[in-house]
């Protein structure tokens, strides 16, 4: 029987895969677009089926289509709980620890979410309409695989206070707008605004822009309360799209791709550092995607980061010659050892490169909590500095 030590490489291996571990990595990608695609198409299938001349001519061909990806998707359910232990935030629990905790996790519950509608049509039977259409929640589990859509719920948590006081205000609005067309069309139309609920589901449509086809005001202040309802309306829809806007904009700007805690954790300088630790870090480093051929350092630019490498290759450029950077290295340290540095030499993307920034201010926050990280950093950065002034290539 093959221990859990033995089964340990294999279990980082299938956790690399799973989490994009390794980012560019073909078997990583092939495993991606497979479930990107088969999400798509079995939501797809749910929703056509709902069609009675599809259902009858293919049901059959669609109920196996169906069975086969609740095949694969609880297979990967089950990997995803056998490499818990893997991710860098449960290493420090026990196994079976490790997985109840990654089992609670937000993405983990909504994978079982998205399974369950085949074991309760098992029990309910198959002509269970409601059920089968909750298939549909599957799509969601894209948010795994798309950046945008990651980025997008960071979004709406990092604003929710804005958010909510947009909310309260639009609430405001809807019972001023309700109560006022009350007030103006009660007597006149009690049929359809002779009570405030009745009067504020009528704020409800007109602020929302629809109109109400059949709830038309037909005195002079019912008109003008209408008016100013539908222009407040616009006004105040307006405010929250500008909020997640502008938000998702900044975030686009801050970062190319979402820093998992899988990328860090796989830079060597890191690996020692606690799962708290490389907690913090995620939300230090900026993501920076490059494409080939692209400069990312430009010698006597003033020095304001260090990167390292998540995946691709970088060249530098020295006087002996160029040095090729890969996975895993870092470059740029020499900002971090010297007030107001300039740029010793040029880099260059070598291949398509995902990089992982972290600039001065918050290198020197993160050397206030690990010492040795600072001092790694230093001794590199003086050794390459001694390779530059003797013109012999740098060591990576």
């Amino acid at each position: 029987m093959t221990d859990a030590t033995s089964a340990e490489p294999y279990r980082r291996q299938l956790f690399d895969v799973l989490e994009r571990g390794r980012r560019g990595d073909p078997l990583v990608r092939a495993v991606d677009i497979f479930l990107v695609c088969l999400i798509l198409a079995n939501v797809a299938a749910s929703v056509v089926e709902t069609v009675a001349v599809i259902d009858d001519r293919y049901g059959v061909a669609l109920a196996w289509f169906d069975r086969f990806c609740v095949a694969i998707f609880m297979l990967e359910y089950g990997a995803r709980l056998w490499t818990a232990p893997e991710h860098p935030a449960l290493r420090d629990r026990s196994a079976w620890r490790a997985r109840l905790a990654h089992a609670t996790s937000p993405m983990l519950l909504l994978d079982l979410t998205a399974i369950s509608p085949f074991f309760i049509e098992l029990l309910v039977g198959a002509d269970f309409a409601v059920v089968r259409i909750l298939r549909i929640v599957r799509f969601y589990r894209l948010a795994r695989y798309s950046p945008v859509m990651a980025t997008i719920v960071g979004v709406i948590a990092a604003q929710w206070r804005a958010l909510a006081g947009s909310a309260l205000l639009f609430a405001g609005l809807l019972l001023v707008s309700g109560v006022a067309m009350y007030l103006a069309e009660g007597k006149v139309q009690p049929d359809r605004l002779g009570d405030v609920p009745s009067a504020m589901w009528w704020a409800v449509v007109t602020l929302s822009t629809v109109g109400y086809g059949d709830v038309v005001p037909v005195t002079l202040a019912g008109k003008m309360v209408a008016g100013l309802t539908m222009i407040f309306g616009i006004m105040f829809f307006a405010l929250p799209v500008g909020i997640i806007a502008t938000s998702f904009q900044e975030q686009i700007r801050r970062r190319d791709f979402v820093v998992s805690f899988a990328m860090v954790a796989r830079v060597p300088l890191f690996a020692r550092l606690h799962a708290g630790a490389i907690a913090g870090l995620v939300g230090l480093l900026t993501a920076r995607r490059v494409a080939a051929g692209d400069v990312i350092i430009t010698k006597g630019d003033e020095a304001d980061a260090m990167y390292f490498i998540a995946s691709g290759q970088v060249e530098v450029e020295t006087p002996a010659g160029p040095v090729r950077l890969s996975e895993g290295d870092f470059f740029g340290e020499v900002a971090m050892v010297s007030e107001g540095a300039r740029r010793t030499t040029n880099v260059v993307a070598a291949r398509t490169c995902e990089l992982l920034a972290l600039s001065v201010r918050d290198f020197r926050h993160l050397v206030l909590a690990n010492a040795e990280i600072g001092e790694a950093v230093r001794e590199v950065a003086r050794l390459r500095l001694e390779a530059l002034a003797k013109k012999d290539p740098p060591p990576s």
